[in-house]
């Protein structure tokens, strides 16, 4: 008997909320502003940064989102690694930050022309609440994210 499983996410950058559900539907919908926060916030992209990751574990895939950003997911399998990818694009940077009982950041150069990628793999912890996070260097920049649970190779 297959198992089957239901994951959603959220993705929020500044006022633009956007929710994902993994059956591969996306609306978008207006949010509070937050509070006192002079950073810029970012929207979605029409491209694709990232291919999505086909696999039956993926957590989430953003395809393209420009500027500032972030996503939460929940409901994840407590024994099994993460490996999040970030590919970006525009000149300039892009700081990744995982938040959880074991925070992970990295940063990732975005070339003009082409797509720069970078990694990280997040080992079994308890808590599997997670909450990524992308600050571009600049808001015109481009970014894609993938996340997805690391199952044991037979």
């Amino acid at each position: 008997m297959k198992r089957t499983k239901t994951r959603t996410i959220t993705a929020a950058a500044g006022m633009l909320g956007v929710t994902l559900a993994f059956a591969g539907t996306a609306s978008a919908q207006p949010a509070a502003p937050p509070a006192a926060s002079d950073e810029p916030f970012g929207r979605p992209g029409t491209g694709q940064i990232l291919p999505p990751a086909p696999d039956e574990d993926t957590m989430f895939s953003i395809p393209d989102w420009i500027g500032n950003g972030s996503a939460v997911t929940a409901s994840v399998i407590e024994t099994l690694p993460i490996a999040v990818t970030v590919g970006c694009q525009g000149g300039g940077s892009v700081q990744v930050h995982v938040g959880g009982l074991a925070p992970a950041d990295f940063t990732v150069q975005c070339p003009v022309d082409s797509v720069g990628v970078g990694s990280v793999d997040i080992p079994t912890r308890p808590g599997r609440d997670f909450q990524f996070t992308v600050h571009t260097s600049d808001p015109s920049i481009h970014w894609g994210i993938n996340a997805l649970q690391i199952r044991p190779t037979h």
